[in-house]
């Protein structure tokens, strides 16, 4: 998908009975949590046998039911690149035998950049693997240290040249808004990243409302932390010196060269359905959302137990729908369509309201049939989007 357009049908999607999916299968290892993390990660890395059975267990039982073709396929963490061989083969060799994937299927591993080696790659590409999101977020020294990553910014380059010598799509993970960090590291950071030309690009600001490391030393000393016009002056220089080096920003936190954007996370903006497995996975298809439990105990008790591991499953009503497809659109450089911004107008009048404050001051503007938000409305958006809720 480029230029905003709308994505065609998927490619296999006339598969007899089932309609294409995307699968997200969580797991949760770490060596180390970082200072930023607010992920449902495990440190005990012991369990990494016990709790993978669990995973090709669920994989089963989401089979059994029916698996769909997948159009993609997402292992996230955690770590997942801290698998060993064998339980990554075993993984894949149970998913291959109850979701088969779609010719051309995008296939992503998250992957921090001390775990990546040559042959790593090799090995991962083999066994289907087409696309790594390294965990970079910074190429400083210092910046790694405060948000306590285990690899050097040289490390970062070499596993991101290494990835693409495989002949691997990468993506590239950015944390803007950390302490201590101006200007002159991010140009150097930016520097780096665009003399290795990833596919892809996520860049985000550091959250200190949530409950991480970093958020408790922001409440101790915000001195230490640019505040939030600071942090937004990155966020928009960023965004302007990827775009000039060729990268379109097709969503708030994400930046591509032509055709390689990220397909999986774009079936959760389009709400294109998605399965899930492993603790604390979300999932969706047409009004239903479900996800499993978050504690990796209870986890594990309800698949060793033959039970499902859902925490809860609901049904959207109507109108929930439509804000739903409005506060996921508007995510989005294409925006959302003139005909559901004002059915969604209707319902919520204070969201109509803010929109058009957002439309005056250019926060949001009308292309075509559709609006959509401009780079500074997307930093402000949770000012409209909340009014949906």
């Amino acid at each position: 998908m480029t230029n905003g357009a709308s994505p065609g049908p998927e490619p296999g999607a006339r598969h007899p009975g089932r309609r294409a999916a995307g699968l997200y299968v969580h797991v949760p290892f770490c060596v180390s949590r970082c200072a930023y993390c607010a992920f449902v990660t495990s440190t005990e890395l012991h369990l990494i046998p016990r709790v993978m059975a669990a995973v090709r267990r669920e994989v089963e039982a989401l089979g059994r039911r029916g698996g769909r073709p997948l159009a993609t396929l997402y292992l996230g963490g955690g770590t997942p690149s801290l698998l060993p061989a064998e339980e990554l083969a075993g993984l894949f060799a149970v998913l291959d035998r109850r979701f088969p994937r779609l010719p051309g299927a995008e296939v992503t591993l998250e992957a921090n950049p001390d775990d990546v080696t040559e042959a790593r790659a090799r090995a991962w590409a083999e066994l289907g693997v087409t696309r790594v999101s390294v965990g970079t977020q910074t190429f400083s020294e210092r910046g790694l240290a405060l948000l306590g990553r285990r690899h050097t910014a040289a490390q970062a380059s070499g596993a991101v040249r290494a990835l693409q010598e495989a002949g691997l799509d990468v993506s590239v993970d950015l944390m803007l808004g950390l302490p201590g960090l101006g200007a002159a590291e991010l140009d150097a950071t930016l520097e780096e990243l665009l003399r290795l030309r990833p596919g892809h690009v996520s860049v985000y600001l550091l959250e200190t409302d949530k409950a991480h490391a970093l958020a408790r030393l922001a409440e101790r000393r915000p001195d230490l932390f640019p505040d939030g016009d600071a942090a937004a002056s990155q966020y928009l220089a960023a965004g302007r010196r990827l775009v000039a080096a060729g990268y379109r920003h097709y969503e708030i936190s994400n930046f591509a060269l032509p055709s390689r954007q990220a397909r999986h996370n774009l079936r959760y903006w389009l709400r294109l359905p998605v399965l899930a497995a492993g603790v604390a996975a979300h999932g969706h298809a047409g009004r239903r959302r479900w996800a499993n439990v978050d504690e990796l105990s209870a986890y594990l008790d309800a698949v060793e137990g033959g039970r499902a591991p859902r925490a809860w499953s609901r049904r959207l009503t109507a109108p929930e729908e439509v804000k739903e497809r409005v506060m996921l659109g508007l995510r989005l450089a294409r925006g959302v369509s003139a005909a559901t911004i004002a059915a969604c107008s209707a319902l919520v009048p204070a969201f109509a309201a803010g929109l058009e404050d957002f439309l005056s001051l250019d926060l949001a503007r009308p292309v075509r049939s559709r609006v959509r938000l401009t780079p500074r409305g997307w930093l402000l958006s949770n000012e409209l989007l909340n009014r949906l809720w």
